[in-house]
């Protein structure tokens, strides 16, 4: 059987490892989880089943005690079956095998033992298997029975809050006609307050108006005075700026010939030395031709002098051979 870490079954059941610890707290004496010398858990793939049996039971909203009394009637009902199939099994298989084990030899022995394995691995996946269809039809029909409890509750405790509600708003909806009833006496009798007053405030308003028009008038007069004398400055100021602009005009043009003259002596300046720079480039260039001109004719004129030379050498060679095979 493989064993498990804590990581991997948190893995492989989807859930966190923490409340695998708690469910571990909760249910303590009936999920039993091996550790090893060093104290770390490690699961079987008992544990990892009956840990799916406690996630699905939990995702269905079932509470703490409720699934431990029904894991516990679970193992009880479990332990009392396996134990007697066991001994009943147990029994058959040693009366048999004590018989080939007084007639055979070791090597009856041995296979005797591999018998017995083989005889124990399977009688643990059945009951295995029993064990988990025994439990998920008790389980099935535990969650049935606590659904159908559970919204027979909540049905009644719905309808008795509809209820009560209902007869709290009424409640409320007879407070607040009466407030308003209240609240439209009390704004109508300000109505009439501020009608008065409002009346009142017109017969001010009208002494004040006729009080500002005379103020106004005194003041338009003496503001068209002001007026007068403003546009008499402005008029002046004007007269002013527009014999400054002129003499800015002129001494502005007279700074774009200067600019424009300056201009033009540095562009032909530009252009000197241009044509300068072009003649010296084509001399230069003229130079270097005929620089690589006599070089390569020195190197013709050498090729030709290696060429008559080893013409000069094979000459003589040839004349002896001729002479000799003439002999």
């Amino acid at each position: 059987m493989r064993a498990y870490t804590i990581k991997e079954v948190s893995k492989k059941i989807d859930v966190p490892p923490g409340t695998i610890r708690q469910w571990e707290k909760d249910l303590e004496g009936i999920l039993i989880i091996s550790r090893t010398k060093q104290g770390a858990r490690y699961f079987t793939d008992q544990e990892i089943s009956l840990l799916m049996k406690i996630k699905e039971m939990r995702d269905k909203n079932l509470s703490k005690e409720m699934i431990r009394e029904l894991l516990q009637k679970h193992l009880n009902q479990n332990s009392q079956a396996d134990s007697e199939t066991i001994e009943t099994s147990l029994q058959s298989v040693s009366e048999n095998n004590t018989l080939e084990h007084l007639e055979n030899s070791d090597s009856g022995f041995e296979k005797f033992l591999e018998a017995m394995d083989a005889f124990k691995e399977s009688l643990l996946e059945e009951i295995k298997c029993e064990i988990r269809n025994a439990a998920r039809k008790e389980i099935l029909e535990e969650v049935k029975k606590e659904i159908s409890k559970n919204t027979v509750h909540t049905v009644k405790s719905l309808s008795h809050s509809i209820y009560t509600s209902s007869e709290k708003t009424k409640s409320e909806i007879q407070e607040l006609s009466g407030r308003i009833a209240k609240a439209s006496e009390h704004n109508s009798e300000e109505f009439k307050t501020l009608k008065n007053s409002v009346a009142k405030a017109s017969k001010l308003t009208s002494e004040t108006f006729r009080t500002l028009s005379n103020s106004i008038a005194k003041a338009s007069e003496d503001t068209s005075e002001e007026i007068a004398i403003l546009s008499n400055r402005l008029s002046e100021a004007s007269e002013a700026s527009a014999e400054e602009f002129k003499t800015l005009v002129h001494y502005i043009s007279k700074s774009t010939e200067v600019t424009n003259h300056e201009i033009n002596n540095l562009i032909n300046n530009i252009n000197r030395e241009r044509d300068i720079l072009i003649e010296t480039l084509n001399q230069e260039r003229e130079q270097y031709l005929q620089e690589i001109k006599q070089r390569e004719a020195a190197f013709q004129d050498l090729i030709s002098g290696f060429r008559n030379a080893a013409a000069d050498e094979e000459k003589p060679a040839k004349k002896w051979w001729r002479l000799w095979k003439k002999q």
